[in-house]
């Protein structure tokens, strides 16, 4: 009798133990099984992290890139624009020393001749001029200048006109500007594409 308890002892022992063995295995087997999923999905989520990382520091890049060099843009724009606007007051400052009652009036003296020659009759001068110039351009032409027209030019003032002046010639289809916003202009074309070429170019 002792020998049969002791028996199915050992057996409810044996079967304990091996049923206990068998559940450890299990139990590392799924720690093992969720400890390689664990490191797996962090693995993934790491290398998510890592290429959103990147993609944004080449945004950032490309970003600061365009900052950059929209801001030169703006730069040489506004340099222009100071350049030309500090380009024009010169020009026309200087234009408006250049065009004093004497030049002008020798400038319409020349044109009178160019125009008349080779014509049997001389077609009279309409001139426009600043208020300012008008006194004085009337006394030239009609002192010493004015042996040099057949038909005594015109004069008239013209309050739009800050200087310099503009020339036609009475029934024809001619006519001349000579004012100092004409002729600023007229620099400043020929100087703008030049001085736009030099920002460009840097020669």
């Amino acid at each position: 009798m002792t020998e049969k308890l002791q028996g199915l002892l050992e057996k409810i022992r044996d079967e304990g133990l091996k049923k206990a063995d068998d559940e450890k295995h299990l139990i590392i087997s799924d720690a093992e099984k969720n400890a390689a999923e664990i490191i797996k999905k962090a693995k993934a989520e790491a290398e998510i992290i890592r290429k959103k990382a990147k993609d944004d520091a080449a945004s950032l890049e490309q970003r600061a890139r365009t900052a950059v060099s929209q801001a030169s843009r703006d730069i040489i724009l506004k340099l222009k624009s100071e350049l030309q606007k500090r380009l024009e007051n010169v020009i026309r400052d200087s234009t408006d020393e250049a065009m004093t009652p004497a030049f002008m009036g020798q400038l319409i003296k020349e044109m009178a001749v160019k125009f008349s020659s080779g014509n049997q009759a001389e077609p009279t001068l309409e001139v426009l001029v600043a208020s300012k110039d008008r006194e004085q351009l009337v006394k030239l032409l009609t002192g010493s200048l004015v042996k040099s027209f057949r038909n005594e030019p015109q004069v008239f003032p013209e309050d739009d006109i800050g200087g310099g002046l503009k020339v036609g010639f009475k029934g024809k289809d001619v006519f001349f500007d000579f004012t100092d916003d004409a002729v600023t202009d007229l620099i400043c074309a020929f100087v703008g594409s030049r001085l736009a070429e030099i920002l460009k170019t840097g020669k």
